[in-house]
């Protein structure tokens, strides 16, 4: 049996926060296994964090040791080969690289600094792989162009649901057919919060609780106002139903101000609240909002035990659900492996 005949992917990754750390932990590992089935050598050659730094080196950096540093609170730059790299604008634009990988923290009102830093590789000809709901929000139209112009692509399945494949679902495995709309629940921290009202404990107490699982940030007020679920409605509409939409034009309500009496009023009814996404197709428009809905016990919105539901309503399949469980970091990196096989695979194509 012959081997597949490899040569390198050179990867920058912009952003080394909990997802980029556990992609570095899993490629010499299983995620490097994958891509070398699709001919390609995985090499990280640029890294680039708020806290800790950059490095660069074209022969490519050791993972272990930047994990390491990392860690322990140190700088990157024992590793650096070359001139001070000032900011990620500068690595996009210096990196030895074939692929960005972007995984900078989201600014829900703007998509930056995801933006500039996706169209300054796609301009150099470098692939985009992102799981930042930002650009695909924001941006996506103009990105993808931009791909195409300089043939390349850019890629962003960890965007919404973390890992559970949703837009490679409806690119590889809905061939011709429509999205229509969809519901959904995009947001794990509100979910938490209103599972724990119903379990008799209040709003500030059910937050706390998610925010000691991991699930809420520090700083919840992007997720109880409805801002997250807003971009990941836009991100959905814009790459599954081609619609432009902004997180800003999207109607938005959170939960802030629902308490336990809310939650026990719907259950009264045969229901429970949950924050929902929804999109639909206006004329040549998409109507895209996000608030709290009484959801009927029974419905697959409400499935047992989900931290994440969508359900597409396509014109030839009727409805679809997509059901993710508890969602992590762990699944988000993966996303990033699986665009990164789609880009292996079309090298090896061409």
């Amino acid at each position: 049996m012959s081997r597949t005949a490899t040569r390198p992917l050179r990867l920058a990754l912009a952003g080394f926060g909990n997802v980029g750390r556990t992609f570095a932990e899993l490629l010499p590992g299983p995620y490097g296994r994958a891509l070398r089935a699709e001919g390609a050598a995985p090499v990280v050659t640029a890294i680039f964090t708020n806290r800790h730094g950059a490095a660069i080196d074209p022969r490519g950096l050791s993972l272990s040791r930047a994990l390491r540093l990392v860690r322990a609170g140190r700088s990157l730059e024992p590793l650096h080969r070359g001139p001070p790299v000032r900011s990620a604008l500068d690595l996009v634009r210096r990196a030895p690289a074939d692929v960005l990988v972007e995984l900078t923290p989201l600014a829900p009102a703007t998509g930056e600094p995801a933006i500039s830093l996706a169209r300054a590789a796609l301009g150099r000809g470098l692939h985009v792989v992102t799981a930042n709901k930002g650009p695909v929000a924001h941006a996506r139209a103009r990105l993808v162009r931009l791909a195409a112009r300089s043939g390349v692509r850019f890629l962003h399945e960890g965007a919404v649901l973390d890992g559970t494949p949703v837009f490679n679902l409806v690119e590889r495995c809905l061939p011709g057919a429509r999205i229509l709309g969809f519901r959904g629940l995009l947001n794990s921290t509100t979910t938490r919060v209103l599972a724990g009202m119903e379990a008799g404990a209040s709003f500030e107490a059910a937050l706390a609780e998610a925010q000691r699982a991991g699930v809420a940030e520090a700083d919840p007020r992007h997720d109880v106002e409805g801002w997250d679920a807003a971009v990941k409605a836009c991100a959905l509409a814009n790459a599954l139903m081609g619609a432009d939409v902004r997180p800003a034009a999207v109607e938005r309500r959170g939960i802030s101000g629902l308490g336990p009496g809310d939650v026990r009023a719907a259950r009264g009814r045969g229901a429970v609240l949950r924050l929902i996404a929804r999109a639909r197709r206006d004329g040549r428009a998409v109507r895209v909002s996000v608030g709290p809905e009484e959801v009927a016990d029974g419905d697959v919105l409400v499935s047992r035990g989900a931290d994440g539901v969508l359900v597409l309503e396509t014109d030839l399949m009727r409805e679809i659900g997509i059901w993710e469980g508890a969602g992590g970091v762990d699944q988000t990196a993966y996303a990033i492996l699986s665009d990164l096989v789609a880009i292996a695979r079309g090298r090896r194509r061409r």
